[in-house]
């Protein structure tokens, strides 16, 4: 089924095949326009004008494309000057590559608000089995079932984020993050096999040896869940970092006041913070607007 290059953005600039144009220039026209290409991609969170943990979002897309095409050698500075040029915080940068082209944009964050992370964050079901998970791919069919059960709502009002369930009913991931359950000292996630290995998931995973946690590589179910099988539950993601879970459908969890998940995530914003120093761009990194 076809679908846009682009389908959501933010900021005057984008970037098409190397070259920094207006969104409106006729010349990335086609971008808007469904397309039956392949397209590969990846959403970076941008913080203090560096795209967090560029090295592994670059990482995952090589082995995504696995060699079909050449990434082009400038993606990294074109994107350092596609966000100076743009001068729009908070956002994502898309990258999209596919076998003709390469599109970088600029789209809206859906950051969680400092209620959500204090309270938690409705969350439902949605079955879901991805087909080859590890690879990073836009499938039409996969974003419209997303968004009618989007539409659906949950007991709790709006939900944040669906989790997505295989043919034998255990949760794996979410539809744009990745999952997380806490069982006492245990941290409880999906085989790598089995998801998108998020590039959050990879530093949190640290962040959960620092903290004191054991990750385990386990599946739940909903009936795992309601049989009190989890003391917690939270969503890592390049856009969101850490997010603690208040509700699964009508399972009611106190994610937030979780001792070990606010242990986690402390040891996660120090980790990130470390990798901002580390990369804040130079003056001579990025090239000026006109």
């Amino acid at each position: 089924m076809a679908y846009p290059i682009i389908d959501s953005l933010t900021g005057t600039w984008i970037f098409v095949d190397g070259q920094r144009v207006k969104a409106t220039d006729p010349v990335a026209q086609f971008c808007y326009e469904p397309t039956e290409e392949k397209m590969f991609y990846e959403v970076i969170r941008v913080e203090q004008e560096t795209p967090l943990f560029w090295e592994d979002h670059l990482e995952r897309l090589r082995q995504s494309i696995a060699g079909q095409f050449a990434i082009q050698d400038s993606l990294y500075q074109d994107s350092r000057d596609l966000i100076a040029a743009n001068q729009v915080e908070p956002s994502n940068l898309r990258l999209v590559l596919t076998q003709q082209h390469t599109i970088l944009h600029q789209i809206p964050s859906y950051y969680p608000t400092p209620e959500q992370m204090q309270q938690g964050v409705p969350t439902g079901i949605l079955n879901w089995e991805r087909e080859n998970p590890n690879v990073k791919v836009i499938n039409s069919a996969y974003k419209i079932a997303v968004a009618e059960r989007f539409a659906a709502g949950g007991p709790f009002g709006p939900l944040f984020e669906l989790l997505l369930a295989d043919s034998k009913g255990e949760l794996t991931e979410g539809s744009r993050s990745n999952l997380f359950f806490i069982r006492g000292t245990e941290v409880y996630t999906a085989p790598d096999n089995r998801i998108l290995k998020g590039v959050t998931r990879r530093h949190v995973t640290s962040a959960i040896a620092a903290a004191g946690g054991i990750l385990v590589e386990k599946m739940l179910t909903y009936k795992d869940i309601a049989a009190q099988a989890v003391d917690a539950a939270f969503l890592s993601g390049s856009p969101i970092d850490l997010l603690p879970i208040s509700a699964i459908d009508d399972i009611q969890l106190a994610s937030a006041q979780n001792e070990l998940f606010s242990r986690i995530n402390q040891t996660y914003q120090q980790i990130v913070r470390d990798y901002l120093v580390s990369h804040q761009p130079r003056q001579t990194d990025t090239k000026i607007a006109p």
